[in-house]
C-alpha cells in the first residue's frame, strides 16, 4: 500500500512538473529506459507506462522508479525602462511629474503600467 502511495505521488508529481522545465529518468527492475512518461495508469499492482511516442508498457509498481530532474527556471536579468521623462501618476490619478528618481516607496502609474518602488 504504501508502495502504490508513492507511486500515485510520483504521477501528481509528474503531471504538475510537465508545466516546468525538466528531466526525467525511467528506471524498470534496475535498467534505465531511454524515453519519456507522458501518463501512468494503475490496474492492481501493475503500472502502465505511456510513453512520449504513444508506446506502453505494463510492469510491476514494485520495479518502476521515475526520477525527476528540475533545472531551475527564473528571472536572470531585469530589463528597465528609461522612466526619467515620463508622466507619472499615483494609484488616485493624480499627475506627480516626470520621472522615478527620488520617489518614495509605492506603487506609481507610468504610460498605463503599474511600476513599484521599492
Amino acid at each position: 500500500m504504501n508502495k502504490r502511495l508513492i507511486i500515485m505521488f510520483a504521477a501528481v508529481v509528474f503531471s504538475l512538473t510537465m508545466m516546468a522545465d525538466t528531466k526525467q529518468t525511467v528506471k524498470i527492475d534496475g535498467t534505465t529506459v531511454d524515453k519519456t512518461v507522458e501518463r501512468l495508469t494503475f490496474d492492481g499492482d501493475k503500472v502502465v507506462l505511456t510513453f512520449t511516442d504513444h508506446s506502453t508498457q505494463t510492469e510491476d509498481m514494485e520495479l518502476v522508479s521515475i526520477d525527476f530532474f528540475y533545472s531551475g527556471t527564473g528571472i536572470s536579468q531585469v530589463k528597465t525602462d528609461e522612466m526619467s521623462g515620463k508622466h507619472i501618476y499615483n494609484l488616485n490619478g493624480q499627475y506627480l511629474g516626470t520621472g522615478l528618481e527620488g520617489r518614495a516607496k509605492g506603487v506609481y502609474v507610468v504610460d498605463g503600467k503599474k511600476v513599484v518602488v521599492k
